[in-house]
Order: structure tokens, then C-alpha cells, then sequence
């Protein structure tokens, strides 16, 4: 199922991404070289899997790789999740 959303949120120190989605948060930590910015629109074919994962920035038209932490995170959690 391919969901998508908007990057929200970062922590460039610690590599981690909050990307805005129709049900919460998806939380994701860079895997490299990833060029990811405040606005950007992301989708990913993997619906709700976790771990190594396939996000291609539709903004930049890129793709990357990277480790998907946790999906649905509310925006209560967002900083927590980030490790902000």
C-alpha cells in the first residue's frame, strides 16, 4: 500500500526525519547520504513495514534509503520520537 506524507520535522545531528502523515507521524533515520528538507513530500510503497526501507522525495525526485523507527506517532510524541 503506498502511503505518503510531508517532512515536518528534523534532527540533522541525529539523522532522524518526522514526515507528516493522514494518520500521525512517520518517524525514519537517515541511512547516508539523504536529502531531505522541512516541506518536502515523500512516498514510500511499504505502507506500514518497519526497518530497511525504500522513501523516494517526490519534491527533489530522489530516492533513499533508510530505517523506518515508527509509524502513526502523535504530534504529543513527534519531539520524543526525534530525540529532540
Amino acid at each position: 500500500m503506498r502511503r505518503s506524507g510531508t517532512v515536518a520535522e528534523t534532527n540533522p545531528g541525529r539523522g532522524m526525519v518526522g514526515i507528516k502523515t493522514e494518520d500521525g507521524f512517520t518517524i525514519i533515520e537517515l541511512l547516508g547520504e539523504c536529502d531531505l528538507d522541512v516541506g518536502d513530500k515523500v512516498a514510500w510503497s511499504s505502507g506500514y513495514d518497519l526497518g530497511s526501507e525504500t522513501y523516494e522525495n517526490l519534491t527533489k525526485r530522489t530516492r533513499s534509503r533508510v530505517y523506518v523507527q515508527n509509524h502513526s506517532v502523535s504530534a504529543g510524541g513527534l519531539r520524543v520520537q526525534l530525540l529532540l
